[in-house]
């Protein structure tokens, strides 16, 4: 392995815990510690989505649903019954593992297109559902006034959010750990058989129904817990958490960060986050500009801005030594990586 391989391996996972711990420290004014603490909500919201998504190759519109069923179940425990906040970050997760299983059940039996348009169905139900109940999720009204995150006497929403930038931070980085390690696992294989050939995958014994069952709880249980993330810092829920402006954002950032990466729908929700605040005096032109640059993306960079780096990266380790560059290469010759081209 060459010196950049080496630095790559040893030297992610500690960099980016460094960089979680310190964020506080970089981003230090309110609004840009606003824009830190969205962009990482929605780095969470896209890198679980992709586990269905770009790992599963199922195309699921129901996630924003999951996000939002996590974000009410936070919100009607804390402020409708009082729980404890932490404890209604639990039940957002539990909330958001129960709809993935009840989104999955009504398209076992369907393919490609059917599942986007029942998944998107499912949505549109968690919308009305929330409206047919007022007297829990407050209607059209929603609920206002849902409790910060606390630890002793210290509150995460102090000093702008301090708080919920270290755990935001710590948890996309726990995320992609997670998520590397189930792509490792004989689960996260099987994601990978049944994307590629399904029919080859079932002959060998794979059970499609039970695999994608257990992706949808699992990103669903993660997009919950981020929806309640979302409430437990903007400290409101409403029906706004299932608009199709969520889905059209959560795709752009999938896209255009690339699906062949775990990392690469986090880094297009940094790219989109930003983009879209800079873009706020333009009202809804913002969203065509960015609908445009993520088609240009899908048409010239069909592996996204993560494929486009690690190609780049790839030439950059081209450039060593030869004696270097000839160990690295058999090092990561065909037959040593894995099966899978997501990485």
């Amino acid at each position: 392995m060459n010196r950049l391989g080496s630095l790559k391996r040893l030297g992610t996972w500690p960099l980016l815990a460094v960089a979680a711990a310190l964020l506080p420290y970089v981003v230090v004014s309110g609004s840009a510690r606003l824009l830190a603490v969205t962009a990482l909500i929605y780095a969470l919201l896209a890198a679980s989505w992709n586990l269905t998504l770009g790992i599963g190759g199922i195309f699921n519109f129901a996630h924003v649903g999951f996000f939002g069923v996590g974000g009410y179940a936070m919100a009607v425990s804390t402020v409708t019954w009082h729980f404890n906040p932490w404890l209604g970050l639990l039940l957002g997760s539990v909330a958001g593992g129960l709809a993935g299983a009840l989104a999955y059940l009504p398209v076992i039996r369907m393919r490609g297109i059917y599942i986007a348009l029942i998944t998107f169905v499912f949505v549109q139900l968690c919308y009305y559902l929330v409206l047919a109940i007022p007297g829990i999720t407050g209607g059209s009204s929603g609920l206002t006034g849902v409790p910060a995150l606390t630890l002793g006497d210290f509150s995460f929403a102090k000093y702008s959010g301090l708080g919920y930038l270290w755990l935001l931070g710590g948890a996309v980085v726990l995320l992609l750990l997670l998520l590397k390690a189930t792509l490792r696992s004989p689960f996260g294989k099987s994601l990978i058989a049944l994307r590629d050939n399904e029919h080859l995958a079932v002959s060998r014994g794979m059970n499609r129904v039970r695999q994608h069952l257990l992706a949808f709880i699992l990103s669903g249980a993660i997009a919950g817990v981020t929806g309640a993330l979302y409430v437990a810092y903007f400290r409101v829920a409403d029906v706004t958490l299932f608009s199709f402006g969520f889905v059209t954002l959560g795709l752009s950032m999938i896209f255009l960060g690339g699906t062949s990466h775990i990392w690469g729908p986090v880094l297009g929700a940094l790219i989109v986050t930003v983009i879209d605040r800079q873009l706020t005096d333009l009202g809804p032109m913002r969203a065509i500009i960015i609908g445009v640059g993520t088609l240009l993306v899908l048409i010239f960079l069909p592996n996204g801005i993560s494929g486009l780096l690690e190609d780049v990266w790839n030439r950059a380790r081209r450039l060593l030594p030869k004696k270097q560059s000839r160990l690295g290469d058999k090092m990561n010759s065909p037959e040593l990586k894995e099966a899978s081209h997501v990485r």
